[in-house]
């Protein structure tokens, strides 16, 4: 039990409080709608909920840590067209059929392209 003692302050915070509550409400609304819209309604309706109990501070903190993750991920895809979660996987885009082929791939096993060059993993031609 004195081990989780650690854990406390954690969560007194109200930041992690409202990315708890977020994800409760997202795995519920998953049982019944799709993913990418359980997100949606997770987050708007934790917002509102938050808004009416607690602060208001709490949800704009909330939503500027999304929007600083998405932009690290959006933001070198948009200006050096580099897919960061391609390059983790070690993979890079075929121009003609849009498909994943691994990073190393002189040619696409789907459409027969032929890449030019040596790319580096999560680029996109």
């Amino acid at each position: 039990m004195e081990d989780l003692k650690v854990l406390e302050p954690l969560f007194r915070n109200t930041l992690f409080q409202f990315f708890l509550w977020m994800a409760l409400i997202q795995l519920l609304a998953q049982v019944f709608l799709d993913r990418r819209i359980a997100f949606w309604v997770s987050s708007i309706s934790t917002t509102l909920l938050w808004l009416k109990v607690f602060d208001p501070i709490t949800p704009i903190k909330a939503w500027l840590t999304i929007l600083l993750i998405f932009s690290l991920y959006l933001l070198p895809k948009v200006f050096f067209h580099f897919n960061l979660f391609l390059y983790l996987k070690g993979k890079k885009r075929c121009p003609d059929c849009y498909s994943e082929v691994h990073w190393r791939a002189k040619k696409c096993p789907f459409c027969g392209y032929v890449f030019k060059g040596v790319e580096i993993p999560g680029g996109e031609e």
